[in-house]
């Protein structure tokens, strides 16, 4: 008889043993994960809206080419971040509105940013609806466009009718993906100056629902050039064009 009491203390000592074993692995498997910051990575853009957009591109009337040279020396920030989300687009900020949202900084490259910051960013152009663009431009152009539209016995409900606004040259961003910008800082918010030499993909996965900050291997990365659509190495891109000026 005791010989089995014996065997069912050894049973349930076991058992506690397991327990806390699982438990202890729990959460070590917590602390791990807590140990990197996660972000959440988000769109207000939904498949439909892209489907349905019409897509308007304006012509800017450059005084100066927006050459690496130029941005370079007007940007207050150089870095690879990764776009967080995509928040809101603005109709009030321009003829082509403004696009609103959070990035987080992985490599800094130029300027007072740091690896892990979330910093706020603008962006020119973006997508919105026709209403909430038409009320903020002038008058007399949106009665154009209405005349515009009897004559042609075109009818548009303008409340679920989405238009998508970008100045020719530049390219449109993507939550999750990630970066070479350019930044200038405009009472704490950055917009991304350049166009398309301001705002060069970085050959890396997207995220698609969360990420983390990422330390880049700076000599094996390429970025995406918007006028070939080839990828080049990013390493070279800085030692021509963002180191060069650094040491000046």
């Amino acid at each position: 008889m005791r010989k089995k009491s014996g065997i069912v203390i050894a049973s349930i000592a076991m058992l506690i043993c397991c327990i806390a074993l699982v438990s202890f692995k729990y959460k070590d498997n917590i602390t791990s994960e807590n140990t990197t910051q996660m972000y959440e990575v988000s769109s207000y853009i939904t498949e439909q809206m892209k489907a349905e957009a019409g897509v308007c591109t304006a012509e800017l009337c450059l005084l100066e080419e927006f050459t690496p040279q130029k941005i370079g020396n007007d940007a207050d920030a150089i870095a690879l971040a990764t776009v967080l989300t995509l928040d809101n687009a603005d109709p009030d900020a321009s003829m082509v509105g403004m696009t609103n949202g959070t990035m987080l900084i992985n490599n800094v490259l130029s300027g007072n940013l740091s690896q892990g910051q979330v910093i706020n960013y603008s962006k020119p152009g973006g997508m919105m609806k026709m209403s909430e663009w038409e009320e903020s431009q002038p008058e007399a152009a949106t009665q154009k466009r209405q005349y515009l539209r009897e004559q042609n016995n075109v009818e548009i409900d303008l409340n679920n009718t989405y238009i998508n606004l970008m100045i020719s040259g530049d390219v449109e961003i993507e939550a999750g993906k990630s970066y070479l910008v350019y930044l200038k800082n405009n009472n704490g918010r950055y917009e991304i100056i350049g166009l398309g030499n301001g705002l060069r993909e970085l050959d890396v996965a997207q995220q698609t629902s969360r990420a983390a900050v990422q330390n880049f291997n700076l000599s094996s990365l390429k970025i995406k050039n918007n006028e070939t659509g080839e990828f080049e190495s990013l390493e070279n891109y800085i030692n021509t064009y963002i180191s060069n000026e650094q040491e000046k």
